[in-house]
């Protein structure tokens, strides 16, 4: 969304998040930095033909060894990137995560019941399709579109609810900002009913493309914020606002957004998209390493109130072609079916696992990595965690 933003699905304007495979790169920032390729602590793969029974093979000759190489993970150059948590620090994490409509998401009905501590479910219902607000529901989204049984069910297994609104492209946003700043304009109302009349705790706004905001859009969407807010919190609910990651001075100037410009506007929560690391710097790198992490929460926390901030972590993984911007993102289901899974090693920059197999590079997450990233956080004070997403992905 690149945050995590890929495309907005065709039919229904949500995202068709992971069968894109990225042709060109939408940042403006990547004129700026190297590959990472040399770095990378991966297997070469060199059977591109490999069949599903010498996967079967591979797996019976790797699976004694990976016992091993997870244990010395703890003990390997990674504990350097993880200070330790303390037990009470790790409790007080609130975890929250993401759902979207869709495939492969679909499991995302059944993950959320599994026993899974989740305090936070935000469920994308609506999106911004060619300006306009749009409600996902079964007229227009396979699953996990809104519906009176969806609210009842994620109120089942969480204690707090949000609706997601997403915004894939910039001239979408300018366009629904036009309308919904507009003092006879219904949007705002909408929203603000939708979380009365279902009883949820609030609005998330996700609205991303951040590199190409223009300062008249970045204008009006702090306006709206504001206005949402204000009226959110006159019913008693709250807003959530999703924002890019940034770890440096350097990283701050490839986006209008600054953080201190939210310290003073009606907003419950702000949480850093602290991943797809891999669409600025290039496929091999890993999707979050923790030492950009916690740069990223060192950085952030100085320009906004840390008790407000809950950084977004993520649970799937990618493919893509070595140094180029090429690549797909993928669920831990769909990776562990690819030539090589059961050759990926711990990579030491991320806790994530990798592995190659040609020219091609893997990522992806499992319930170490993902709790490595949590404990790094709760570490450094934060309290709060939102996790990008359920259905079809490891949980911690």
């Amino acid at each position: 969304m690149h945050t995590k933003i890929l495309l907005a699905g065709l039919a229904t304007g949500a995202f068709a998040l992971l069968i894109m495979t990225i042709l060109s790169v939408t940042h403006t920032k990547i004129a700026i930095v190297s590959t990472l390729e040399s770095d990378l602590p991966i297997t070469l793969v060199q059977n591109e033909t490999t069949t599903s029974e010498t996967i079967g093979e591979q797996e019976a000759a790797v699976i004694r060894n990976k016992k091993n190489q997870q244990q010395a993970a703890t003990t390997s150059p990674l504990a350097q990137f993880i200070p330790q948590a303390s037990a009470a620090q790790i409790n007080e994490v609130r975890t929250m995560a993401w759902i979207y409509p869709g495939n492969p998401a679909c499991g995302a009905n059944t993950e959320m019941a599994d026993g899974r501590k989740i305090h936070t479910l935000k469920a994308e219902f609506f999106t911004i399709s060619g300006g306009f607000l749009t409600l996902l529901d079964s007229t227009n989204t396979r699953c996990n579109g809104y519906s009176p049984t969806t609210i009842a069910r994620l109120k089942q297994y969480s204690t707090e609810q949000y609706a997601t609104v997403s915004s894939a492209s910039v001239n979408d946003m300018e366009t629904f900002f036009a309308t919904a700043l507009n003092a006879s304009s219904s949007e705002i109302k909408t929203l603000v009913d939708f979380t009365v009349n279902n009883g949820i705790t609030g609005i998330e706004l996700d609205f991303e493309d951040f590199s190409s905001w223009t300062p008249v859009a970045y204008t009006n969407y702090k306006m709206f914020v504001q206005t949402l807010g204000d009226a959110l919190h006159a019913q008693g609910k709250k807003l959530m606002l999703d924002g890019p990651a940034v770890s440096n001075a350097t990283e701050e100037k490839w986006f209008l957004w600054r953080y201190n410009d939210f310290v003073n506007l009606p907003v419950d929560h702000m949480v850093i998209m602290a991943y797809d690391y891999q669409y600025d710097y290039g496929a091999g790198s890993p999707v979050a390493p923790l030492d950009w992490i916690r740069n990223v929460v060192n950085w952030t926390s100085t320009k906004y109130p840390k008790e407000k901030l809950t950084i977004g972590l993520p649970s799937y993984g990618y493919q893509g072609t070595v140094g180029s911007y090429r690549m797909t993102i993928l669920t831990h289901e769909q990776i562990r079916k690819k030539v090589g899974y059961p050759t990926a090693v711990r990579d030491v920059r991320s806790g994530e696992m990798t592995w190659r197999s040609g020219t091609t590079v893997y990522f992806y997450q499992d319930a170490q990595s993902l709790k490595q990233k949590r404990d790094l956080v709760a570490s450094l004070g934060i309290t709060s965690v939102s996790v990008w997403h359920l259905g079809g992905n490891q949980w911690f």
